[in-house]
């Protein structure tokens, strides 16, 4: 009996595999980042269950589509679900960062004057860039925004950025990446 399922499990797994791909494919699922194979394995594994269940099945192409349908759900809940806590765990851990500079810094307009008033007394292109790089544009978008080579605003951004630490070293403020 075991030997019969397992036969009839491969038979359908054989004849519907394409089916079940082209079925999977129309959702896209990479778009939400998950592996179409994993829905292949979710469906093989809800068509094994149902054969052991030995439920009738009147037409397997309808019965195999909906299975591929509930799979894609269910991995498409499963992908929003993790995306929630690690959405939850990036927003702990800004917490726990701004916390961090609290701690050592008065307040965060404190230091935000501080770093403006820094970034003032880089040199003229220097500070161009850096600022540029402060308000969260690339380093692309600077360079066209610039009408510069990438070279040369990368070279200035480095530069710059480095003459800012130190400047704000000297004032008392360091920060690196904390673990």
């Amino acid at each position: 009996m075991e030997k019969d399922r397992l036969h009839k499990f491969e038979w359908l797994v054989e004849k519907y595999s394409r089916f079940i791909e082209s079925q999977i494919l129309q959702f896209n699922p990479q778009k939400n980042g998950i592996d179409p194979d994993d829905i292949f394995q979710e469906v093989k594994i809800k068509l094994w269950n149902v054969l052991t269940d030995e439920k009738k099945i009147y037409s397997y192409s309808s019965y195999i589509k909906k299975i591929v349908n509930s799979c894609v759900i269910d991995q498409i809940r499963k992908s929003r679900r993790e995306e929630g806590v690690i959405s939850n765990e990036k927003r702990k851990k800004i917490s726990d960062r701004r916390s961090y500079y609290k701690k050592h810094n008065s307040s965060e307009e404190e230091l935000k004057n501080m770093v403006g008033e820094a970034v003032g007394f880089l040199m003229e292109s220097r500070r161009r860039v850096v600022k540029l790089f402060l308000l969260n544009m690339t380093l692309e978008e600077i360079a066209i925004f610039l009408n510069w080579s990438e070279a040369k605003t990368r070279n200035l951004l480095y530069r710059g950025l480095d003459d800012l630490k130190k400047m704000l070293k000297e004032k008392g403020i360091e920060y690196e990446d904390q673990p």
